[in-house]
This record gives structure tokens, C-alpha cells and sequence, in this order.
């Protein structure tokens, strides 16, 4: 299993319904980081947004789950592995751009 270590830019292409949902590789979080801020902008359509959590880095769980993400707005990490997902729901994107940045 290859896993990508933080800080991670998940995607610059704009993303169209055809390619949706863009999900992230999981991302291992350290020991010492208690927080993420996601920094993200999608331009046209209608996206909607979540992190993800799982305590393998292979399986989803789905009974820890995450507020939806706010750009620049910081949350706490519940598990040792994360990753990003984006549904773009109606319409193309423009804009696509998702970075996640690690806050100890």
C-alpha cells in the first residue's frame, strides 16, 4: 500500500461531473499532528465536500466521520489515516485546487 504523507495537493485539474467524485490517496497523519486545514476552491457547478477516516489506510470508517471541511478553517484528526473526497454534483468546475496542510 503506498500512502502519502502530509502536506498533500490533491488536485489543480478542474474537475466535471463525468470524472466526480475526486477522491485523495489516505494520507498517514503523525503521531504530533492533532489538526488539518484544508484549503480548497472549486469554481462553477456544485461541489460537495468530505474528509474521510480510517484506521488501516485501506478501509473506510464510516462511524467516525468528519464535519463538512471549510477552507482555512482547521479540524481535529480522529484517525491515523485521511483523505479528501469531492463530489462535483452539477455543472464543470472551473476551479478545482485542494490542499491539505498539517497543524500541530
Amino acid at each position: 500500500m503506498a500512502v502519502t504523507r502530509l502536506p498533500l495537493i490533491v488536485t489543480t485539474t478542474p474537475l466535471t461531473t463525468a470524472a466526480s467524485p475526486l477522491v485523495s490517496p489516505w494520507v498517514q497523519v503523525s503521531d504530533d499532528m492533532s489538526q488539518v486545514v484544508p484549503v480548497f476552491a472549486f469554481t462553477g457547478g456544485t461541489s460537495v465536500h468530505s474528509i474521510e477516516g480510517s484506521f488501516d489506510g485501506i478501509t473506510l470508517d464510516t462511524s467516525v466521520t468528519y464535519a463538512a471541511p471549510t477552507t482555512a478553517t482547521a479540524f481535529a484528526v480522529q484517525h491515523p489515516f485521511i483523505r479528501w473526497r469531492t463530489v462535483q454534483t452539477v455543472g464543470n468546475a472551473t476551479v478545482s485546487t485542494v490542499y491539505l496542510r498539517p497543524r500541530p
